[in-house]
């Protein structure tokens, strides 16, 4: 029972597909989540800004027009108009929707590699040890595919070459 150095290290010997199997898992999924929370960061302000960007002009334009020539109504819709400036009430709930969107929008995007890592970082790897490895493949294969693709730009159109046909 007790535990040794040769016998750990003879464990991991055995098994190293497996546990690089699950390396790769985690990196995939801790990859897809900052991206994603990043994104979700860059969506809630944008989010929040445009809808209080509306919801200000909205009230400006109601601040403008009177129905009733009244100093009254003038004077507390300027009120209400400034009272309205000074809230943020709305743009923290924006801010949520926007970050929950960015978020939803970026997994989704992400859908492939975090399959593929949350399968080898959750398969066991005494009963699925083939399942582990295979999706830490699968990672492998995306992930070169991806390389090659997108970051040197093998295989891809080029816009500023094309005719724009």
């Amino acid at each position: 029972m007790g535990f040794s150095i040769t016998k750990i290290a003879s464990n991991i010997k055995n098994n190293y597909g497996k546990y690089l199997a699950k390396t790769a898992g985690a990196a995939a999924v801790g990859l897809v989540a900052y991206d994603a929370h990043v994104i979700g960061k860059l969506n809630a302000d944008t989010y929040a800004q445009s809808r209080e960007a509306d919801r200000t002009a909205s009230i400006a334009t109601n601040t403008l027009y009177l129905t009733d020539p009244s100093t009254i109504q003038q004077k507390v819709k300027k009120k209400l108009f400034n009272f309205e400036l000074e809230n943020n009430f709305f743009n923290f709930f924006n801010s949520a929707i926007g970050y929950f969107s960015g978020l939803g929008e970026m997994l989704v995007s992400g859908v492939v590699p975090l399959g593929l890592g949350l399968t080898a970082l959750l398969a066991s790897t005494k009963k699925h040890g083939k399942i582990c490895k295979g999706a830490g493949i699968g990672l492998l294969i995306y992930g070169g595919f991806k390389f090659i693709r997108d970051i040197l730009g093998f295989g891809s159109p080029n816009p500023l070459n094309s005719r724009f046909k």
